[in-house]
């Protein structure tokens, strides 16, 4: 195996690109550059001779065990970083989180008041300080899924899925101290994914040190446009592997923030979906769906498991005469639904209705005019839960022939986003005679303050997915 010295080091990056007066933000790894005579110091003692006296170096060194001592906490970035940190010349901000150190011209400056940034990557912080005055990333032998500064365009943007989090470090007379980080990033990115739009436009160039892949890029610009894509879509950063669990939930918490700019609650039917609470919870939080409807058998299964996972009760679904559900429902203050397609099914639940249950009626393979009638007779009405699938199955046009034109608009309390085709065969939303985007686009229209709750045609967490897949396609195309 050929060994790497600190010349031969130099020679690579001037040919990479870096000149002296550089400021350079470095992720690197001692292993993929091969043996280096020297080690770490050599690497380090390269990198200071190419940007000169008027240049700066700064690498991250942020630790994993809390509370960060600035003075005397190893970084988990590798050994250049930990060697780059301990040097006399080196000076190391004062971040619980996300620390650096720099050396060269300006590093104080640099590092100033890190701690006090509201945080870790962005405004008044080492990472944009040194994106906004011309500097430079470097990666050796990693790749953009260890670049820091990207995690600044998240946190400028606003992206729904990071967190507010509380670090401890030592101050410098040795106290602890606690503060708020703001816009943290999470688990999982793909950033890689960002290689190529770096190469686009020009702002990235690539070579070798030893046997590690390098890439230097201009940060200002990097920033950019890592902004400028997240900004036309926040979850540019996120991979689409649909068994990374890390990004199924920030994708939902994506989902959830663009939810909350509508006027409808969007639920689920915990019964479409599995027999696991667990698994329900991790399906419906994948589609940013915090509400459910169940049956007092599901209640009692998920009542602990709901329990600080911020999931609302939205219905309690029963069959007509089933008195725990209707106390149920009363405890809870929620409405009962229930199935209704006899006269005397409309007639016990307009009973309820009268001793004061908010109980919604679904449509049950009764035909539009049976509603029509049953409502025309009834004083003590329940609400209608509108299932347009039911009605197209029976051959009829929930929208144009019942809802937009018909007598029952006034009573839906409660739309399911339900389809099939007229033969009665199952449909995804959106894709079946239910007119179900007509539907939701004129509840829309008329600040439709209940209840939506998207169905699955077929039983299964996979089957939900491609259901909530198809409602956010439809969505989105309104």
């Amino acid at each position: 195996m050929s060994v790497i010295n600190e010349s031969d080091i130099v020679l690579s990056l001037r040919n990479l690109g870096l000149v002296e007066g550089d400021k350079l933000l470095v992720h690197s790894s001692l292993k993929a550059i091969g043996l280096v005579a020297g080690g770490p110091d050599a690497v380090i003692k390269a990198l200071i001779e190419v940007v000169g006296p008027a240049g700066l170096i700064v690498m991250p060194t942020f630790v994993c065990e809390p509370p960060f001592d600035r003075c005397n906490s190893a970084t988990a970035l590798g050994d250049v970083a930990e060697r780059f940190w301990r040097r006399p010349d080196a000076v190391r901000s004062l971040h619980p989180t996300h620390s650096v150190a720099a050396v060269g011209y300006g590093a104080a400056d640099l590092i100033a008041g890190h701690e006090k940034a509201p945080t870790a990557y962005a405004e008044g912080t080492p990472y944009y300080k040194l994106a906004r005055s011309g500097g430079k990333v470097l990666l050796m032998g990693v790749d953009q899924d260890r670049n820091t500064t990207l995690h600044a365009a998240e946190a400028i943007t606003g992206v729904p899925y990071l967190d507010d989090i509380k670090a401890a470090y030592i101050d410098d007379e040795g106290c602890e101290i606690i503060i708020p980080v703001t816009a943290m990033a999470g688990p999982h990115r793909d950033f890689i994914g960002l290689d190529r739009l770096f190469r686009e436009r020009g702002i990235m160039r690539m070579g070798r040190i030893g046997k590690a892949i390098c890439r230097l890029m201009e940060a200002g610009p990097m920033l950019d446009i890592a902004v400028e894509a997240l900004s036309c879509d926040p979850a540019a950063v996120l991979c689409r592997n649909p068994a990374c669990q890390d990004c199924i939930r920030q994708r939902g918490r994506i989902k959830a923030a663009r939810l909350a700019e509508e006027d409808f609650h969007l639920a689920a039917v915990a019964g479409d979906i599995a027999n696991d609470p667990a698994v329900v919870l991790e399906t419906i939080k994948g589609e940013g769906i915090f509400a459910l409807e169940l049956t007092t058998v599901e209640y009692e299964a998920y009542r602990s498991l709901l329990q600080g996972e911020g999931v609302a009760i939205a219905a309690v679904r029963s069959r007509i005469g089933d008195e725990r559900a209707v106390a149920l429902a009363a405890r809870l203050s929620v409405p009962l639904v229930v199935p209704v397609g006899t006269a005397e099914e409309f007639k016990m639940a307009a009973s309820l209705a009268g001793k004061g249950i908010n109980v919604l009626v679904e449509n049950n393979g009764a035909p539009s005019s049976f509603y029509l009638e049953m409502y025309a007779g009834s004083y003590l009405s329940p609400g209608l839960a509108l299932n347009p699938g039911r009605f197209a199955a029976a051959g009829e046009k929930p929208f144009l022939g019942i809802f937009y034109n018909g007598g029952l608009r006034k009573r839906v309390m409660r739309f399911y986003i339900d389809d099939a085709l007229f033969d009665g065969t199952p449909a995804l939303p959106g894709q079946g005679n239910g007119e179900v985007k007509e539907i939701i686009s004129m509840l829309r229209c008329r600040g439709f303050g209940g209840t939506i709750a998207l169905r699955s045609c077929n039983k299964g967490a996979a089957a939900f997915r491609q259901a909530a897949e198809a409602f956010w396609c439809m969505l989105e195309n309104m």
